[in-house]
């Protein structure tokens, strides 16, 4: 923000009218007739005008901090006004008369301002952007310097603020499917993931499972099978709740969302891909968003010695080419890439098998190079789904408890939310799901990135 003080000339012609003053009364010392008190007394006018001024001048430069603060803040009113009255649908020209509407109330709210303080608030739309250029002029009542005749100073000061409107966006979804997708998505479920199977995946593998069910007792005891698929099958029969339902549900709650925001919906596109051991697009790029909302990944993929593992690396050049370049978002769509993972990389389930030993240090965080492999003008959020610490299991001290292969002074397991950091292209683009209520919320925040109002000068 650049603001003017506009009032030093007028501070200087003060002072230097004070000056010749004081010079009248030094010829008037070289005066025989003249004597000291009479000189002393006229010196007293300019002297009493030069101590005012500095004292006007702080008491200025005070009053102009505070009127800069509240142009600052009604510039970011009009942008998020103009903001909102485009999401609303409104046309150009109601966008603009919002805008500046909203952005001179507010500056002339603002309590305690100088009396004569008139703010100038003007909107200019170009290429999906608002541009808000913000003014005021004032005037201070100064105090001693009316002494010398000057009974104000003026003070003015400027603001700018750009937020965009509406971009044209390709948001692609990528979703990790992969066997530990269905591990329990909170610590109950992976406790009641172990207490039936003892363990913390519920495995989509085929292999039927059969809950034995005892009622009543003596002669009236009786006993009633109950068969399922397996044991994914099984969790979600039975109330457990797992990453890759979370995850769906989030989904859905977001694109539930974009389809409420009337004109901003009109302008997105959205594609949903997931991976495993492989690549596989559910829905292509489309303006018809229920069709994200309807194609979500209901089942991890399938788990087996060869299946179900974690290719991220092996996936990103072919989803980095169907993604493409990003763009400006007037002439040609931004591109947000949203990954949903625990952050894992896994060849598959032969690591866990004798002479397969030399694959267990390929069970690693996700190297931030693969978030590479998309253009460079692409943005990348992260949603984390919290890996969760398995130790002493067997498996995890051969993997992600061993040392670090990045040079950290931790575990592998340690380097997984320092990785997943580096992969996204912000810091605040990184979220782990732990943190949030709702991983619809989730989603949400990151797409509302797109739109933050900033100051640009």
């Amino acid at each position: 923000m650049r603001s003017q003080y506009r009032s030093k000339i007028g501070f200087h012609k003060i002072f230097g009218a004070a000056m010749t003053d004081l010079n009248s009364n030094q010829r008037l010392r070289r005066d025989e007739q003249g004597s000291l008190p009479i000189i002393l007394a006229l010196m007293m006018v300019p002297l009493a005008g030069i101590v005012g001024g500095a004292v006007d001048f702080g008491h200025a430069i005070a009053e102009r901090t505070r009127l800069n603060t509240a142009l600052d803040a009604a510039a970011i009113v009009a942008a998020k006004a103009a903001q909102d009255a485009d999401a609303a649908g409104k046309t150009d020209a109601e966008i603009k008369s919002s805008a500046e509407k909203a952005g001179t109330d507010y500056f002339n709210a603002v309590k305690n301002l100088p009396p004569n303080s008139v703010p100038t608030i003007t909107v200019a739309l170009k290429d999906r952007s608002a541009n808000v250029t913000a003014g005021y002029t004032s005037a201070m009542q100064t105090t001693m310097m009316g002494i010398l005749g000057y009974k104000t100073l003026a003070i003015a000061g400027s603001s700018n603020s750009t937020v965009s409107l509406s971009p044209m966006v390709d948001i692609h979804l990528l979703i990790d499917v992969s066997a530990s997708m269905a591990i329990g998505a909170t610590a109950a479920d992976v406790a009641t993931l172990q207490t039936r199977f003892g363990c913390a995946f519920a495995c989509h593998d085929g292999a039927a499972v059969t809950d034995t069910i005892v009622t009543g007792t003596g002669k009236y005891k009786k006993t009633t099978y109950k068969n399922y698929a397996d044991s994914f099958d099984w969790a979600q029969q039975n109330g457990v709740t797992l990453r890759i339902n979370e995850i769906n549900k989030g989904i859905k709650d977001f694109v539930s969302w974009l389809e409420l925001q009337t004109v901003t919906n009109k302008r997105i596109r959205i594609a949903v891909s997931t991976f495993s051991n492989d690549l596989t697009q559910l829905v292509p790029l489309t303006k018809t968003l229920s069709e994200a909302r309807n194609a979500v990944p209901n089942t991890p993929s399938a788990s087996s010695t060869t299946d179900g593992g974690t290719h991220f690396s092996d996936v990103m050049p072919t989803f980095a080419k169907n993604v493409g370049a990003g763009g400006d978002g007037t002439a040609t769509p931004k591109k947000l890439v949203i990954i949903a993972t625990d952050g894992v990389q896994d060849p598959n389930r032969l690591w866990s098998h004798s002479g397969y030993e030399w694959m267990r240090p390929q069970v690693r965080p996700f190297a931030p190079a693969d978030c590479r492999k998309l253009d460079s003008k692409v943005s990348i959020g992260v949603l984390y789904a919290p890996y969760i610490n398995l130790s002493p299991d067997w498996g995890y001290l051969a993997t992600l408890g061993q040392p670090s292969q990045v040079g950290g002074k931790g575990t592998r397991f340690d380097d997984i939310v320092p990785q997943l950091k580096a992969c996204a292209t912000a810091e605040n683009l990184f979220i782990d799901l732990s943190t949030k209520t709702s991983v619809g919320d989730a989603f949400k925040e990151i797409f509302k990135l797109f739109t933050m109002v900033r100051l640009s000068k």
